[in-house]
């Protein structure tokens, strides 16, 4: 009887297993898991930029081959706020959710915001999150919206054993007490109930939103304009505070996108943010964007399809993207088995894009004091106990705020 269970969980495990990695798409495939990242750099690789292009410039090309027109003039109306629980996590913080109107064309999904916010310090800032998982998983209290489906976010039982195995203790939820410990908010948003994070729910309502195609963004563009939309709703009740953009995987292509594109982004923590992201999709090495304008389509503009391809024909890089970036605190998270990632890839964009304010000479340094930092560590995708202290560290070098 209990080899018999014991056969049953272990397939159950595994089904999960399998599970996880569809649900999260981009992460990393067994057929990379064993290489590695190198932790010293080829000086060879680090190429100079004579004269960037205008930011104008970059942007449109960024736009008309990457990721399509990102709406920069969403209306919003707040529907709904109230504040949950005034002593949470013992006193200490406010729990505030809002539900918020977004009109995009002709359509107008809501979206929940729930965030953590320090009490009894003004102007504390603000990390603002897009995750893989429904706002109740992410942040567990009473009366935090049900934002929608999905199974394998269940944070109870072996759902979460297997979701934290494969991914680490931080990918669903951060160490929310530690965060306010140390000074900063944190909202959580769903994007999908914007844009469907699936390629037939996705496309459906992005052809609805922009029913001409050639002027239609993908999700990745929709998402990262969500970021202010945001940080303006929670300033209008709780004031001015910086405002930092933060993901993971897709999510760090989003944050990235975000700080490109909207001034009121004040900094951007990108972790694994790969092809599309921080790292060159050119070279040959990571997800191709062929794999993924096919795997999701939703993603990307639909012109991309076309050039997927042949990417040397692409006449804008993934370092373009990060100089538009380059008036704010950047950290780029990585991990050294994450090949499909391409963590070298991002490093030498990032040495690109920022040759003087990122003195790091290798992967291997870590220098958080630097506006632009670069932070790799062993394993694979996701959110492990050892991030968030690298990213706390690089958040403190640049908005230590009234803590100790």
């Amino acid at each position: 009887m209990v080899r018999a269970a014991l056969g049953v969980l272990n397939l159950l495990l595994r089904w999960l297993a399998i599970a996880g990695i569809i649900t999260l798409g981009s992460c990393s495939p067994a057929r990379t898991i064993l290489k590695q990242a190198p932790l010293t750099a080829n000086p060879s690789d680090i190429q100079t930029v004579g004269t960037w292009r205008s930011p104008e410039q970059i942007k449109s090309l960024l736009e008309n081959y990457l990721y399509g027109p990102v709406p920069t003039d969403i209306s919003f109306n707040v529907l709904n706020s109230e504040v949950l629980n005034d002593q949470a996590f013992d006193g200490t913080a406010i729990l505030h959710q809002w539900t918020i109107e977004v009109a995009i064309g002709s359509v107008r999904p809501t979206l929940d915001v729930v965030a953590v916010l320090p009490k009894n310090l003004a102007g504390a800032p603000i990390i603002i999150s897009q995750n893989f998982c429904p706002n109740p998983s992410v942040v567990q209290a009473d009366g935090v919206n049900d934002t929608g489906e999905n199974n394998f976010c269940d944070v109870q039982g072996l759902s979460k054993i297997v979701m934290t195995s494969m991914f680490g203790r931080y990918i669903v939820a951060p160490p929310m007490e530690n965060l306010i410990e140390r000074g900063y908010g944190f909202a959580a948003t769903y994007p999908s109930q914007v844009v469907p994070d699936n390629r037939e729910g996705g496309l459906s309502v992005l052809a609805e939103m922009f029913p001409d195609e050639d002027k239609r963004p993908g999700a990745l563009a929709v998402w990262g304009a969500l970021y202010p939309i945001i940080g303006e709703t929670i300033l209008q009740e709780y004031g001015p505070r910086p405002q930092i953009a933060y993901g993971h995987s897709r999510y760090g292509k989003t944050a990235l996108i975000a700080g490109a594109f909207f001034e009121k982004i004040d900094a951007v923590i990108a972790h694994q943010s790969g092809a599309l992201g921080a790292s060159d999709f050119s070279n040959g090495v990571g997800e191709s964007l062929e794999n993924l304008s096919g795997g999701f389509p939703h993603w990307p503009s639909p012109k991309l399809r076309d050039l997927a391809k042949t990417p040397d024909r692409i006449p804008v890089s993934a370092a373009e993207l990060l100089y538009l970036n380059r008036d704010n605190p950047v950290l780029l998270g990585n991990a050294r088995r994450d090949v499909w990632a391409d963590p070298y890839g991002a490093f030498i964009a990032a040495k690109a894009a920022f040759p003087d304010t990122m003195s790091a000479q290798d992967p291997k340094d870590f220098i958080p004091s630097d506006r632009h930092a670069y932070w790799i560590r062993p394993g694979t995708h996701g959110v492990v106990k050892e991030d968030w202290p690298a990213f706390l560290e690089f958040l403190d070098a640049h908005f230590k705020h009234g803590v100790d």
